[in-house]
This record gives structure tokens, C-alpha cells and sequence, in this order.
């Protein structure tokens, strides 16, 4: 299904803003309440005087810094044309009620097209880096997409620049678009590549979210009123290149090989095979690393990190080895400085310790705020399997009548795992040992 334009314009439409008006709506005197329940009043402040303060900067020559979005981080729609404001299908919830989820899916004839990264995420990050005196553009791309595609479109933006020295920060896979980027000519001009909980060597988020399990599109599925999480998987997810491309080699995660179609499970929704075959050696079309390079790791969060076919099922070990997207190991990158944070993934580009100790890299190419090895948190393991994922995060939630914070609390965590498959750790295990047993009520 192509799709096109729906008649109806919701709230999320009308913010689905390009990222300089939403800047100056952002600075005007006049308060926006609609960008308050958008952002929440904590992260609409920082971002009202982060507008006003770049806004009143007076224009130099500076160093160029691009922002790359992760996957999932931008907006996706159909342009309305006029004055109506263009029709945001990606992530609108209230389109995903409706079942429009399903036009998501990319085929030779969509229509559907870039919009803007989302500023929710981005903003805070880029104007701050524009505060600390980073001529800074947030980039947007279809992340459906092949990473060698969208590599290059990279490549020919900033060939169109003209600039002759700039450096790149990207988010998840912001981070392997701007790798592929680098394999062009052009790519002798990135003089700094900041990259930030990038899965140099995949996710077995990106095998979830194929298999109908990942806890994204599990959650999507209870918004989405016409159509479970398998049925988006098979439909929509299974359609995307780029999640194909973010599937881990064996080796470090498991001990078969996922790019070949016979070792995914007989039931449940699966990869395509023939984008799998087109995935196959991914990691060969990209740039290897150099002294350009600074990789930002995450940890400290539940996350799937070691795949095991059992009776027929995938089953994955969850331990605190990593962001809660990407497991240590698959975000290093050999020849790389790598640097360590207590962050989660989707938290990293608004995190004030990351935000800050991005900028000191890009400036001097040090920092005293990451860990030169990983901070550890002993914690339990524990395997869950894709039947035992598919009993959690079921039913359908009412969003019309759910309240602000209650659709700010659901979008905040669409990737975070249900509690039953979080590790517990040791000191926590001790407090509820000492617990006395709790009566039913």
C-alpha cells in the first residue's frame, strides 16, 4: 500500500515542524501550551532558553557539526501542499490508532518522505551544540532504508556544503549512515566522527523487532486498534532494509548465522530472505575506524545480549551488558577510541552528561565525563523466549483518553523491556529478601 495524505489533521500533524520553526516558536514570548504537553514542562524550559540563547548569537564562521538521527528518528508523512501542515504518519499516534501503521511499509511506489528529524529527541542536542559555538544542521533521512543509500545522500550533502572541514555526531545508526558516507571522496572532509550508542556490530533489538517481540513493536501494536505487533512485524517491520542490516554476525551473540534464511524459527514472523541476502556483509560497506573516531558507549540497562535457538524459538539472554538497545560487545568498533556512560540508548542525545561531554570532544578531543572502561553493575541473567515476549505488553491501550502525561510516560518508553525479563541486581535481590512476604489483598 502506497498510501497518501489523510483528510483529518491531528495535533502531531501541527507539530511536525521543520527544525527552525520549531526553534522560533520555541523563543517567542508568547508560551505555547501545546509545546508544553509536546515536550513536557522540564524539557520545554531547557529548550526555551536554549532558542532564545542561539537565536541571539551573532553569526561567525564556525565549525560545521552534523547531527544524525537514529533509526525510527524521524518524522516520516506525506506533504499536503498549501498552508496545511503536512501529514506526519510517523510517529503520530493517533494515525497509529487508526491502523495507517501499515502504510509504513516501504515499497517501490510509497509516497512517504522524510519530514524533519524528531525535534523531541534532536533539538535539545543540536542547540546546545550551537550554543557551545558549533555551526550545527540536524539532518533527517527516510531510516527504512539501505545504510549504503542513505550513505550516500550523506556523502552528496555534504559535497553541496562545500565546506571544506566538518565533523559528524550521530545517534544509533546515525552513526553506520555517516560510516557509509565516509567510504565516498567527500568523506576525506569529516575531520571528527562522534559516535553515539551506534550498533557497530548490530542489535538483537533489530532481530526482535523482525520476530514481532521488540518491546517498540509490541507497544505499537497495543496502540494500533486494527492490527497486533505480529501482524506489524510481517507487514511493515519485515519490509526494511535497514533492520536487516542491523542484524548481529555470529560470533559474539550467538553461534549460527542470522543472515541465512534457514536458521530463523519456522513460526512467527521472520526476516525477508532476499533482504537478507542483501544485507549479507554489511559491515564490509562501510569505513573502517581511524583516529577521526570516538565511540560512546552505554550500559548499565537491561538489554538482550546473547541469542540461543531453542525448541524451535529464539530465546535471549537479558543481562545489564549494555544500553537496553545494543550489548557492549556489538557497540565497539576496532580502532576506535570507545568511552563509556551509565546512559540509556534512546536517553543519549538528551542526556546533559553526553550533551556535554560531546561537546568537550569535538572541541579538544578529551573528556573527564565518560569512563575509559565500562562501569559495571553486578546483576542476575536471565533467558526469555519470543513465546514468553509475546504474553507481555498485549491488549490495546485507550490513548483518547489517556492523560498528557500518561501519552508522554507510553511514547517515553516505547523501547524499554517488560519487567519480567529485567536482571535483578544483587543489591536489589537483598532488599526483597529481607521483605517480609506481602499478604494478598
Amino acid at each position: 500500500m502506497s498510501g497518501g495524505p489523510a483528510e483529518h489533521i491531528t495535533p502531531y500533524d501541527r507539530l511536525a515542524l521543520d527544525e527552525a520553526t520549531m526553534v522560533a516558536l520555541l523563543a517567542s514570548p508568547a508560551r505555547n501550551e501545546g509545546l508544553v504537553e509536546y515536550f513536557g514542562a522540564s524539557l520545554h524550559a531547557e529548550l526555551v532558553n536554549l532558542a532564545r540563547t542561539t537565536l541571539r548569537q551573532k553569526p561567525a564562521a564556525r565549525r560545521r557539526v552534523y547531527v544524525l538521527p537514529g533509526i525510527m528518528g524521524t518524522q516520516l508523512g506525506f506533504t499536503r501542499g498549501g498552508t496545511r501542515p503536512n501529514d506526519a504518519l510517523w510517529l503520530d499516534p493517533i494515525d497509529i490508532s487508526f491502523g495507517r501503521l501499515t502504510e509504513l511499509r516501504l515499497s517501490p511506489d510509497s509516497k512517504l518522505i522524510a519530514l524533519g528529524a524528531m525535534n523531541y529527541t534532536y533539538l535539545k542536542l543540536t542547540l546546545s551544540l550551537r550554543q557551545a559555538g558549533f555551526d550545527t544542521v540536524l539532518l533527517n533521512y527516510d531510516w527504512r532504508r539501505d545504510i549504503a543509500t542513505l550513505g550516500e545522500a550523506l556523502a552528496q550533502r555534504i559535497a553541496a556544503d562545500g565546506r571544506d572541514e566538518v565533523a559528524i555526531v550521530g545517534h544509533s545508526m546515525g552513526g553506520l549512515v555517516a560510516r557509509a558516507a565516509l567510504t565516498h571522496a567527500v568523506g576525506q572532509r569529516v575531520s571528527q566522527l562522534v559516535t553515539l550508542g551506534t550498533p557497530h556490530s548490530g542489535s538483537l533489538a533489530a532481530i526482535q523487532a523482525l520476530r514481532g517481540t521488540y518491546s517498540v513493536v509490541r507497544k505499537l501494536g497495543m496502540l494500533d486498534t486494527r492490527h497486533d505487533a505480529e501482524y506489524l512485524a510481517r507487514g511493515v517491520f519485515s519490509s526494511f532494509p535497514s533492520l536487516h542490516e542491523l542484524l548481529p554476525s555470529a560470533g559474539e551473540i550467538c553461534d549460527f548465522d542470522l543472515f541465512d534464511p534457514a536458521a530463523w524459527p519456522v513460526q512467527g514472523p521472520c526476516a525477508d530472505p532476499m533482504l537478507l541476502r542483501a544485507a549479507t556483509g554489511v559491515a564490509g560497506r562501510m569505513a573502517s575506524a581511524d583516529a577521526r573516531f570516538d565511540v560512546v558507549v552505554g550500559c548499565n540497562r537491561t538489554t538482550a545480549t546473547r541469542l540461543a535457538l531453542r525448541d524451535g524459538d529464539f530465546a535471549y539472554e537479558y543481562t545489564l551488558e549494555g544500553d537496553g538497545t545494543v550489548p557492549l560487545p556489538l557497540a565497539l568498533l576496532a580502532g576506535a577510541r570507545h568511552r563509556y556512560v551509565d546512559c540509556g540508548h534512546s536517553d543519549m542525545p538528551l542526556s546533559n552528561r553526553v550533551i556535554r561531554g560531546t561537546i568537550d570532544l569535538l572541541r579538544t578531543g578529551r573528556t573527564r565525563r565518560f569512563a575509559a572502561s565500562p562501569p559495571k553493575r553486578r546483576a542476575s541473567r536471565k533467558w526469555v523466549s519470543d513465546t514468553q515476549l509475546r504474553q507481555e505488553l498485549t491488549g490495546k491501550v485507550d490513548w483518547p483518553h489517556m492523560t498528557p502525561r500518561e501519552r508522554r510516560v507510553f511514547l517515553d518508553t516505547l523501547n524499554e523491556p517488560p519487567r519480567r525479563v529485567r536482571p535483578a541486581s544483587r543489591k536489589t535481590r537483598r532488599k526483597v529478601s529481607r521483605r517480609a512476604p506481602r499478604k494478598h489483598r
